[in-house]
């Protein structure tokens, strides 16, 4: 039986991003978007639990080995505590509402584009920049508008094709709430 992962997120180009860059390396793993028309702040209207519980009791049903990535965009530095706390909440209080105990939280600092940074280089190829960033994308003030910033074909849409084409490897090394991430998905795959 193959294992299941579904996810959930601010945006399908979120998603399908993810699903991307894990894909790389969990081959064997079937990815799933759940609440598809819930996007953005929609997240945390009462809706998205009711919708999510049909979801999960759906895939409860069908699936014995499955768990749920939840996926927001902090939108706030690491060191900005209550906003990440924010974000924590609502985590703690949609996985609570569908008694779900296994599920993870992808907790994007600041933005997914934070990601891309991690792995500047593929960016770099797709659209002829020349960008140089050493840093810890964790530090890296609205990573979106950065990369708006450095050439104007950038756009969100392309975040799915950019994603299949980061070298999980070199993201996972340089991104540390990324890695952090990976060990517990990993723990509970394993």
């Amino acid at each position: 039986m193959k294992f299941v992962i579904g996810l959930i997120g601010e945006d399908p180009n979120d998603t399908s991003s993810i699903k991307n860059l894990l894909e790389q390396k969990y081959t064997s793993v079937e990815f799933k978007t759940l609440i598809k028309n819930m996007t953005g702040s929609k997240l945390d209207s009462p809706k998205t639990k009711k919708l999510l519980k049909l979801e999960f009791d759906d895939l409860k049903s069908k699936k014995k080995n499955f768990l749920i990535i939840y996926m927001r965009d902090s939108d706030a530095l690491h060191s900005e505590k209550d906003k990440i706390k924010i974000r924590q909440d609502w985590f703690n209080d949609l996985r609570n509402f569908i008694n779900d105990k296994d599920g993870i939280f992808l907790l994007n600092i600041y933005e997914i584009e934070a990601l891309i940074l991690a792995d500047i280089e593929n960016f770099n190829k797709k659209y002829k920049t020349k960008i140089a960033f050493e840093n810890n994308p964790m530090y890296q003030k609205e990573p979106k508008e950065f990369l708006k910033s450095k050439t104007t074909k950038f756009k969100e849409s392309d975040n799915p094709e950019i994603f299949k084409k980061l070298d999980f490897e070199t993201v996972l090394n340089n991104c540390p709430y990324f890695k952090d991430f990976i060990k517990e998905l990993d723990s509970k795959i394993n």
